[in-house]
């Protein structure tokens, strides 16, 4: 176990009961999902060279929540 993790159980150890459920339910997310969360070589490589362009238009969080939505549909 690293010590980073040492030292977060410490800190989750510290709270509350339903702050450490809380707690506990978001790492057994990210356990069960960490696979889904990669991305693969291709597109990495699309992400930094369209972050390498000088010119990039780069879009408030609202139109980003709004394009978003937008593919929901």
């Amino acid at each position: 176990m690293t010590r980073l993790l040492r030292d977060v159980i410490k800190q989750v150890a510290q709270l509350p009961e339903g702050e450490q459920d809380a707690a506990a339910t978001a790492m057994l997310d990210y356990l069960s999902h960490r696979r889904d969360l990669r991305v693969s070589d291709q597109d990495l490589a699309e992400i930094r060279r369209r972050r390498a362009d000088p010119n990039r238009r780069l879009v408030s969080h609202e139109e980003a929540r709004a394009r978003i939505k937008r593919l929901g549909q």
